[in-house]
């Protein structure tokens, strides 16, 4: 078979590691958009217009992705459901990327800046493509080898690529500086994905009818996000697996270079070395056992020893380290069991209404914390440091109270479970096209 297809009761690993080197080419492309605050700040002064600007992408979540994404459970067309918005998506981005180190003005390239933070919206039914070439069985397996990718594209992105943004390239008669090299490379990343999906993608048409809608319009679609009883239980897993994510956001690298110390070339050997320990020895593990464990237990375990380890770490720095200042350290626990986990909840045909339910429970809790532990960190300076001094470190008693919350919720959500009260509808209420009832309903599909 030369082509990927979707709705298979397994698929070669050939498969999985072709779709995954594919998407580490997407997310590539994301970070190479990273550099448009650099970009934004060549020609606008103001850094209220700046992260006004770069925050849209909140709004475009809720209302561009989720419509986008909801649409893409009840529509069929020849090119797939999902495929549609997916390469029509990747045009406008390639052509974003490319113009964007061009203009000099700051009204086009406000326009240009917003027309990828929309596309990029729009785009968001890539992970429903991914997550539905790929069968329940293999996920988790799935997952740990995009782990593994992921922390390599991580590495080579903070080694290699953003840092380059200030040089200047001399080529056959040919200046580049490192602005143009990093759009120019994320838009050849979205070219490589665009050919790939367009040539040797194909989606298969869904075996069940689309859901019922529940209303009309922008408010329709948000209502329809929540109306599905089913997908409940997904968002209540999200809203605690978000909690246990809070993190420090903006103010961990002030903990790193104002509160200890270290420089800016620190946090980039702290990435390196930490995709390194990542690479070699918990991915590995964790994919060892990945497909031994349930995922919901494995889950639960690496939220136990997070939060453990997170308690400990905050003793020892706070309590027992003489002048408080740690080594750089990083690990990764149940991220990737995170992600199959979710999808075992989540009925095929509801993926794209699950994953707008999913981007607007992230979106607003995400928020919630991140404006939260600055409240947090500025409150308790206030009350036990000197005036003008913050103590960022406290932010981890904030993510510890999170986490514990986050647990909380955990726990409901894993003894309903065993009640069969939620049930794994992901895995339950897949039909693979080789247990399809009738031999034309499994040669139906969308041509590449």
């Amino acid at each position: 078979m030369h082509v990927i297809e979707t709705q298979h009761k397994n698929i070669p690993w050939r498969w999985v590691i072709a779709i995954t080197i594919l998407k580490q080419a997407w997310i590539l492309a994301l970070f190479a958009s990273g550099s448009m605050t650099f970009t934004m700040r060549k020609v606008i002064a103001s850094p209220m217009i700046i992260n006004s600007v770069s925050s849209l992408d909140v709004l475009f979540n809720i209302i561009v992705a989720a419509p986008c994404l909801y649409i893409s459970d009840r529509i069929w067309t020849r090119y797939g459901r999902r495929r549609p918005f997916v390469l029509a998506a990747w045009v406008v981005m390639i052509t974003c990327l490319f113009l964007l180190p061009l203009v000099q003005h700051a009204l086009p390239m406000g326009i240009i800046i917003v027309l990828w933070l929309i596309f990029w919206d729009v785009n968001s039914t890539f992970d429903m493509l991914y997550m539905e070439i790929i069968p329940p069985p293999q996920r988790a397996r799935a997952s740990a080898i995009g782990a593994w990718m992921f922390n390599g594209t991580i590495m080579l992105s903070a080694v290699v690529i953003s840092g380059r943004f200030d040089d200047i390239v001399h080529s056959i008669g040919f200046t580049l500086n490192g602005e143009q090299l990093i759009y120019w490379f994320g838009a050849a990343c979205l070219l490589l994905c665009f050919l790939f999906v367009a040539l040797f993608v194909r989606e298969r048409k869904p075996l069940e009818p689309p859901p019922p809608s529940h209303g009309r319009g922008l408010v329709g679609v948000v209502g329809n996000l929540f109306a599905e009883k089913s997908l409940w239980p997904v968002y209540l897993l999200a809203f605690s697996t978000i909690l246990m994510q809070a993190g420090l956001g903006a103010i961990d690298p002030l903990l790193m270079t104002d509160q200890w110390g270290y420089s800016k070339q620190d946090m980039g050997t702290n990435v390196f070395v930490g995709g390194m320990i990542n690479l070699v020895i918990i991915i590995p593990l964790v994919g060892l056992i990945a497909e031994r464990m349930k995922l919901l237990t494995m889950f639960c375990l690496g939220v136990g020893g997070t939060l453990l380890c997170q308690i400990l770490y905050y003793v020892f720095v706070q309590f027992i380290l003489p002048d408080q200042r740690p080594s750089i350290a990083q690990g990764q626990f149940y991220g990737i069991a995170m992600m199959p986990l979710i999808f075992e909840y989540i009925p095929r045909d509801q993926m794209g209404t699950a994953q707008a339910g999913l981007n607007f429970v992230r979106s607003i809790t995400r928020l919630l914390t991140l404006n939260g532990i600055g409240i947090w960190v500025t409150t308790y300076s206030r009350l036990f440091k000197p005036p003008g001094q913050y103590d960022y470190f406290s932010g981890y008693l904030f993510m510890i109270l999170m986490n514990v919350i986050g647990c909380a919720f955990l726990v409901y959500f894993a003894r309903q479970v065993k009640r069969g009260i939620i049930k794994p509808l992901g895995v339950t209420g897949f039909i693979p096209v080789e247990d399809a009832a009738t031999p034309a309903a499994a040669t139906q599909g969308a041509g590449p």
